[in-house]
């Protein structure tokens, strides 16, 4: 009489026991809805992940240079017309060679899906609605078990010529952190603080980028040479193959080196996986250990300040 009971309990904990091993061994998927910002931000968060013994499946429905508003535009002609080429812009999946949003939202299922500004109108909130609205709506409807984020992109670097008339790097990202939280407060959504995190880590001497440099001749560059970049977050100065196929010497004060796409990830790391990446030993080859170490504090006090 005593025994069954008991042998029943048994069975249902190892049956328990089972299942949590079962869901633990099961990878985390991401979904973001982006741009190249969005590729940056995740380029190390696998090396990450793995490093802390996570399996991460990650889906970029990324377009370069795109908006909240061309992203809602082609959800609402693929929602108009499931035939029409314009809805299905994003990259091969599921044995299709392009897909619609709602197709990419239905394929998996998803644990997180982020959604950003393009970074030219990320400091102007009128450029958000209803755009955002619109796809949220969407990945509620078609991934309910996904929790949505709100990717906080960055503001450019110091050199960048979009800062003149009164525009500063500052103010770029003042504005971009109020629009994002605004968004943020309406939809009910945790924000991932890239954008603060970089803030902080230009704050830091490490991490400071001091222009220009005075023993660089900018306008007439000896070839494959650059200025002195030290503590630059961003790509900077670097020769570069036009369409053409002709190298020049160009500036992208925009895009995340390695040193920001490491930061970036780190952040990723902690918003999405809910561990500190304080103690993650996955340091790019480009950066020193003690680089390393000191982007994972940034991040890890970024993210436990908000």
């Amino acid at each position: 009489m005593t025994l069954r009971p008991l042998f029943l309990k048994i069975a249902t904990i190892c049956l328990f026991g089972a299942a949590l091993a079962a869901n633990a061994a099961e990878p985390f998927r991401l979904l973001t809805v982006g741009n190249s910002f969005a590729d940056n931000a995740v380029f190390f968060l696998p090396k990450l992940a793995k490093a802390a013994d996570k399996d991460i499946i990650i889906y970029k429905a990324n377009l370069g240079g795109h908006s909240l508003e061309q992203h809602a535009g082609y959800l609402q002609a693929y929602l108009q017309d499931p035939t029409d080429s314009k809805g299905r812009p994003y990259p091969a999946l599921a044995g299709k060679e392009k897909v619609s949003l709602p197709e990419a939202l239905k394929s998996q299922k998803w644990d997180a899906v982020t959604i950003q500004q393009y970074s030219r109108k990320s400091p102007d909130a009128s450029t958000y609605e209803p755009f955002a609205t619109q796809l949220i709506a969407e990945i509620r409807k078609d991934a309910p078990q996904a929790k949505i984020f709100v990717y906080q992109t960055w503001a450019y670097r110091e050199d960048s010529p979009t800062f003149k008339e009164g525009n500063t790097q500052a103010k770029m990202y003042e504005s971009l952190k109020a629009a994002y939280q605004t968004l943020a407060q309406k939809h009910g959504l945790p924000i991932i603080p890239v954008g603060t995190a970089f803030q902080n880590a230009r704050a830091t001497e490490q991490w400071t980028f001091k222009f220009p440099d005075p023993a660089f001749d900018y306008k007439n560059p000896p070839a494959n040479a650059r200025p002195d970049q030290k503590g630059s977050l961003n790509m900077g100065w670097n020769w570069i193959k036009d369409k053409e196929g002709k190298v020049k010497f160009a500036l992208d004060a925009n895009h995340a080196n390695e040193a920001g796409r490491y930061l970036a990830a780190c952040v990723f790391f902690e918003v999405l996986f809910g561990q500190s990446v304080l103690d993650n030993t996955f340091v790019p080859e480009s950066l020193t250990p003690e680089q390393a170490a000191q982007l994972r504090q940034i991040a890890h006090e970024t993210v436990a300040a908000q």
